[in-house]
């Protein structure tokens, strides 16, 4: 097999050589001659990996990456929730920006359905690659489910199901035996990660591994179908996470707090709450009240810290409020053993992050990548523009031709 790959590779780089000339003959993905070559970036999220769960058992797919290619720390967004994470990953932007502030919240009274991509303000680097005529694939990723503005992709799996990752990892591979005009160049797929036994069981329970274990071994599928196809000269494959996870205990109930205070509401989430009063003219009472609690901060919603970059009006409650692990905001999350939308800056709220393959060069020592750099870099690879909204640059370890 290696030495067959070796020759494959030979052949690949010649062929990657004559691309942009072929590409300005009309071929590539659409002519099909060199199509089997063009770059191609598989994109894995797996959900709530924690930065040194890797380290916690042995996990053969996550080695090879970190072998092969490189493995680093990622900064979440805020709040550090899957839903704006992921559609920062994919927008390279911020809430304030993308709009999706939470995975819970409210616009003129309706609520946010999850995943709709109706609600989502800036362009996916998906719907950014099919605009520049780069095929596309989805598999469940936040906000993929339907078309963008009236543009979708070309495959696509939906709505939200909870399929097998072994599935999810075959049909990568099948979608990467598909003929050149049908091939897709960018694929990116949401698998389980360790979001479910983090909170039930806790960030540190022994329930961790072996979820990871079951994640780990479709990696291993999907690893060696692209060693089989010999793809590494022509694919980079990316494993991000959205959020890490955290210990909590000890709840602040701002709603009882208001309760009690003669002031009736409702209230969303754990480590950053939306609280929606039920009467808005009692707004400077529910502040002098949750003003007065320790281990919270409370900020009206146009009056945010502007380093949250998650500022969007009417899309929160009538107050935000804050606080740090271990505690949790409201009664919902009492039962829960392991949470996170906490600052991202807060060590066990940095995610996970593996890149392997073409492109992937070294890494500085320590590097700290951004979840809004994913986008830009997965355009890199693929040689286009990135989102229209994007902020974010090519990540550190990028090393294309000529670079």
């Amino acid at each position: 097999m290696a030495s067959h790959c070796r020759a494959i590779a030979a052949i690949t780089a010649l062929a990657v050589a004559m691309l942009p000339a072929a590409l300005a003959r009309g071929q590539g993905d659409h002519g099909g001659e060199l199509a089997p070559t063009a770059p191609r970036v598989i994109v894995l999220s797996w959900d709530g990996v924690r930065h040194d769960y890797p380290d916690w058992a042995e996990f053969p797919g996550l080695a090879r990456l970190q072998r092969d290619g490189v493995r680093a720390s990622l900064l979440s967004v805020y709040p550090s929730n899957t839903f704006p994470a992921h559609v920062s990953l994919a927008t390279g932007t911020y809430p304030d920006v993308h709009g999706i502030v939470d995975n819970f919240f409210l616009e003129d009274g309706k609520r946010y359905p999850v995943g709709d991509p109706d609600w989502i303000h800036a362009e996916p680097v998906w719907i950014a690659a099919e605009r520049q005529g780069v095929k596309a694939a989805t598999y469940f990723w936040v906000g993929s489910e339907g078309d963008w503005r009236g543009q979708g992709v070309s495959h696509r799996v939906a709505p939200f199901a909870r399929h097998p990752e072994q599935h999810k990892a075959r049909r990568i591979l099948e979608w990467f035996d598909l003929p050149a005009d049908q091939r897709p160049r960018l694929i990116m797929s949401y698998w389980a990660g360790a979001d479910d036994a983090g909170h039930r069981a806790g960030p540190t329970a022994a329930a961790i591994v072996p979820q990871l274990l079951d994640q780990d071994a479709a990696l291993q599928t999907l690893i060696d179908g692209l060693d089989a196809r010999c793809a590494w000269p022509y694919t980079t494959l990316l494993l991000v996470s959205d959020h890490g996870f955290t210990a909590v205990e000890g709840v602040i109930d701002v709603v009882d707090a208001l309760r009690a205070a003669g002031v009736p509401a409702r209230a969303y989430g754990g480590g950053l709450a939306q609280v929606f009063l039920k009467d808005r003219r009692q707004i400077d009472d529910a502040e002098r009240v949750l003003g007065g609690i320790d281990g919270i901060s409370v900020h009206r919603p146009d009056a945010l810290p502007p380093h949250w970059r998650l500022a969007w009006p009417g899309r929160h409650g009538d107050l935000l409020v804050a606080t740090a692990p271990p505690n949790v905001l409201t009664a919902d999350y009492a039962a829960m053993r392991g949470g996170h939308g906490y600052l991202p800056e807060h060590p066990d709220m940095l995610a996970a992050f593996f890149a392997m393959g073409r492109g992937v060069g070294a890494l500085p020592e320590a590097a700290e990548l951004r979840q809004i750099d994913l986008a830009a870099t997965i355009a890199a690879l693929l040689d286009i523009e990135p989102p229209a909204q994007s902020e974010g640059v090519p990540m550190p370890w990028l090393r294309l031709d000529g670079q």
